[in-house]
Parts: C-alpha cells; sequence; structure tokens
C-alpha cells in the first residue's frame, strides 16, 4: 500500500482511542475502529482447553495448537518433563529444530517472519506479516524468531507477536524488568550473521 493509504488507516490504531464507561460498554472514537485479536487466539483457546483438562481432573498433559503450546505436569510414558522444540527460522524446505527444552507447568508460543510472506516480482523485496503498529508498515527488521515461555499461553502469544515488531534493545531491556517471561531470539547482527539470545532461564530448559 502507497503511505497515503497507510496513513488513512493508522487513525483507527491504538487502544488509546478506545474506552470502557461505567456501563461496562465500548466507546470508539471512531465508528470504524475493530478488535482484532489474532495475535493471541490460539494462545487463549490453548488455555481454555488447559481449563477444562483440570476440570476433568487431568493433571499431566501437553496441549499444542499450530506451535503454540501449554505443558502440565509430567510426561507419564518417561515419567520426566515434556520435552519440546524449537524450530530453526532458516530453514525454509520442511522442519528442523534449533533446539529442545523441558516445559513443566508453563506455556510456550513463537512467532517469526520465515514462513509467511510475500515477495514483490518485479521488486524482488520481502514483506512479511508482522505490521508495525507505529508505522503502518510490515516489519521487516533483523529478528527471525523469538519463542517465550509465560504462566498462560495468551501472554506467550502476545509477547512473541508483540518482539517481533519491537527492536531487539527494547526487547531485552522488557525481558530485564519483567521476571515472569523467559524468551529465545534468533536474530541477525550487523555483519548478517546468525546470533541468539536467551534468557537465563531457558539456558537452564535446554535438553543436551
Amino acid at each position: 500500500m502507497d503511505s497515503a493509504r497507510v496513513d488513512s488507516l493508522l487513525k483507527y490504531v491504538g487502544f488509546n482511542k478506545v474506552s470502557l464507561t461505567k456501563e461496562y460498554r465500548i466507546k470508539k472514537e471512531d465508528s470504524n475502529i475493530y478488535f482484532d485479536f489474532n495475535a493471541i487466539a490460539k494462545g487463549y483457546a490453548i488455555d481454555r482447553l488447559a481449563v477444562m483438562m483440570q476440570n476433568y481432573g487431568i493433571h499431566n498433559y501437553l496441549l499444542e495448537v499450530g506451535g503454540e503450546l501449554v505443558a502440565k505436569g509430567i510426561n507419564p510414558s518417561k515419567n520426566k518433563s515434556w520435552v519440546v522444540g524449537i524450530d530453526d527460522p532458516q530453514v525454509i524446505e520442511g522442519r528442523q529444530l534449533k533446539l529442545m527444552i523441558q516445559l513443566k507447568n508453563k506455556a510456550m508460543a513463537s512467532s517469526g517472519n520465515y514462513r509467511k510472506f510475500r515477495v514483490d516480482e518485479s521488486t524482488g523485496k520481502k514483506y512479511v506479516h508482522t505490521i508495525n503498529p507505529i508505522t503502518g508498515y510490515t516489519k521487516n527488521g533483523t529478528t527471525l524468531g523469538v519463542t517465550i515461555i509465560a504462566n498462560s499461553c495468551a501472554e506467550a502469544d502476545a509477547y512473541a507477536t508483540s518482539f517481533m515488531a519491537m527492536e531487539l534493545e527494547e526487547v531485552k531491556a522488557l525481558l530485564g524488568s519483567n521476571k515472569t517471561l523467559e524468551a529465545y531470539i534468533i536474530y541477525l547482527d550487523d555483519k548478517g550473521e546468525t546470533q541468539e539470545f536467551m534468557t537465563n532461564g531457558i539456558k537452564q530448559l535446554i535438553v543436551k
């Protein structure tokens, strides 16, 4: 889209343009504003499935939908913590795991631009599916993939998506102030070489 089209859409973006009245009704500055919860939809759905499992008295389970998951208790067949894999974002054909981690009583979500993108046939420019809500344009940053471990899958899903639209230094600063999150990030440095960043909590969960 050209800049005029993007600018016209940005006027509908921002929670500051929406409020909740005393009667608990949603008030919007413009009637064209709408909510899109796609960024946390899978995570929230898995959280609700987890509640259902608990209500049925099931305490050892691994729920997964499209890469987002919740792990509770242990793997009964091995009497050990659940072990899950994180995809390598630089493998185009098929799938290859970057690392394996143990997960117990936590949720995990991953986000990346390595599978969902389009390439302009005339210019060869790559357009990813993550849009920066501040600029209105796709975020062609150096971050290739983000995996977040949190207490709920909706939260992990939200942060994983948000971090794809943020600069890496901003992400590191947020992780430093929020001790409830663990993160594993694959990115490209100034030389275009692949690098990794992970919190100490992730390091302790890696299966050697």
